[in-house]
């Protein structure tokens, strides 16, 4: 819980300021916990949207995983997952903080690659008038994915954002890719 409380007085305000003289084993327990709570909060928040996709009725239509596993080997999807979409997606979207790290407007800087990060992640659906309605509840992993992030980058650096991102997708995609891999439909 501690971890959720520095992240959180971190993303309310902001300032970049690395912790240099710590250790990779204390490193490693933060991303450790972070990631942990990270999937954690994602499956709540995934459970909450099927609830409330289901009472509002809305039709997402086919999410860009489905389509992915159909085109895609498993290594194919796993590299792109788990490899080149971290290393992509944190060098565009949290590498360029340190180019405004003593800059006043840093906070809006961070707020924005967060926000950013999240919008990105609307293409995995069809795209309709009822997605933009729901659209915070439907990118709200990726919402708080994106303070974590944010939190590691700044903190502890971007190859540990790295390692967060892909640690992270590795676990979400690995399910996904042993059905494929043993043929098991999905529905």
């Amino acid at each position: 819980m501690r971890i959720l409380y520095k992240v959180w007085r971190f993303t309310k305000a902001p300032v970049y300021i690395r912790l240099v003289h710590i250790h990779n084993a204390l490193k490693l327990k933060i991303v450790s916990a972070l990631l942990a709570w990270g999937i954690m909060l994602s499956l709540v928040v995934a459970i909450f949207n099927e609830w409330l996709i289901g009472v509002l009725g809305i039709d997402l239509g086919e999410h860009a995983i489905e389509t992915f596993l159909e085109k895609y080997s498993v290594i194919s999807l796993f590299f792109m997952a788990v490899v080149l979409a971290p290393i992509v997606e944190e060098t565009l979207f949290r590498g360029p903080l340190i180019w405004f790290k003593n800059k006043k407007y840093f906070n809006y800087i961070l707020y924005l690659s967060i926000f950013l990060f999240a919008g990105v992640h609307l293409s995995n659906f069809e795209m309709s008038k009822e997605i933009y309605y729901v659209a915070p509840v439907l990118v709200a992993p990726q919402l708080i994915l994106g303070a974590f992030l944010s939190y590691v980058r700044v903190k502890l650096g971007l190859r540990w954002s790295i390692c967060l991102h892909a640690t992270y997708n590795a676990i979400l995609i690995t399910p996904l890719l042993l059905y494929k891999l043993l043929n098991i439909p999905l529905e």
